[in-house]
């Protein structure tokens, strides 16, 4: 009967401890989620698309002068914005608004004397881990799903019927290329002990990547931000799969790395 009894005490005591472990991730997430920056973030790479296909765009309207356009124009307008300067060097610093230097202001406040206190410091590392990662890949999705829905809403009246094409892989890409950019920003904030270098590092470390790519290793495509924005079929292995796979492994190696640097700073207290 104890040994029962202490069976069932050890049960409560994990389920509790999983509840606050997803209670604390959840209201990570859910905090950067929220509020004026991840509007402001997502608003930016917004933005940034808007600029990358301005050109394209203009010139489908000058042909809609003469006569409806062909189907698919929109697409083809949507992959020339992807491919811009505008969104390969903006799209970074926007991906790392929403919470990546979320962790550094808590340090520097205090206040996460009091969250350790209740949360604990493995959650609570988790949490903000995966929260500034989350946060990122949200802030590009959305951006770029409302920048389709614009091109659909301005360019699907101008051009003649046809079938619909699906995105769902750019949605995917996207999402975990903003997740890496996010997690670049955390990683150098926490080497430099800068919240300003969260947002500054994933732009300077995608451009020391295209100088690295294109003057020095240009056989190295796997290091080429701008090959994953719009990957090469005839150079990934599994196409746009290959590419996602590599941006997680990246994802995940950055987060593995990221721990023990938190937990460093966090002795420092």
């Amino acid at each position: 009967w104890k040994r029962y009894r202490c069976n069932g005490r050890l049960l409560i005591m994990d389920k509790l401890k999983r509840l606050r472990t997803n209670h604390t991730i959840l209201s990570c997430i859910k905090q950067s989620l929220s509020g004026r920056i991840f509007l402001l973030a997502v608003s930016g790479i917004v933005s940034a698309f808007c600029i990358g296909g301005f050109a394209a765009v203009y010139a489908a309207m000058e042909k809609y002068k003469t006569g409806l356009i062909e189907y698919g124009t929109h697409y083809t307008v949507l992959e020339t914005a992807i491919k811009s300067d505008a969104v390969c060097l903006l799209l970074p610093v926007f991906a790392a608004l929403p919470y990546t230097a979320e962790f550094l202001e808590e340090l520097e406040s205090g206040y996460i004397k009091s969250y350790l206190i209740r949360a604990g410091r493995g959650r609570y590392i988790c949490g903000k881990i995966i929260a500034a990662a989350i946060s990122g890949g949200m802030a590009c999705m959305v951006g770029i799903g409302i920048y389709i829905d614009l091109l659909r809403l301005l360019m699907l009246p101008m051009e003649k019927q046809g079938k619909m094409q699906g995105a769902g892989m750019v949605f995917v890409l996207f999402f975990c290329l903003g997740m890496l950019f996010s997690l670049v920003g955390m990683l150098f904030s926490m080497i430099t002990s800068s919240r300003y270098m969260a947002y500054a590092s994933p732009f300077v470390f995608e451009y020391a990547l295209i100088i690295l790519h294109e003057r020095y290793l240009k056989k190295l495509y796997i290091i080429y931000p701008k090959e994953w924005f719009a990957p090469s079929e005839e150079n990934w292995a599994f196409g746009t799969t290959g590419t996602l796979i590599y941006l997680l492994l990246l994802c995940i190696l950055i987060a593995v790395i990221l721990v023990p640097a938190m937990e460093r700073r966090i002795d420092e207290i």
